[in-house]
């Protein structure tokens, strides 16, 4: 199982703070219990571990944004 880029098709996805926070969670338990290689491909540990490097700047970017609308 490889996670390979498909150019040709691309979505958005729109989630609120909480949805950033609770799925920042559930990435994170998987990490702790990810049973390792070669139980689960390598590659689903690197993808869930970018996938929770943008949720952590999604969260970044929320809580500046908000310092910036309470300095106002």
């Amino acid at each position: 199982m490889t996670f390979q880029e498909t150019p040709d098709w691309e979505r958005q996805l729109h989630l609120d703070i909480n949805t950033v926070r609770a799925l920042t969670g559930v990435l994170q338990y998987f990490m702790k219990m990810w049973p390792g290689s070669p139980a689960r491909p390598a590659e689903e540990q690197e993808f869930v571990r970018e996938l929770l490097k943008c949720m952590k700047r999604l969260e970044l970017e929320y809580t500046f944004d908000c310092l910036e609308k309470k300095n106002d």
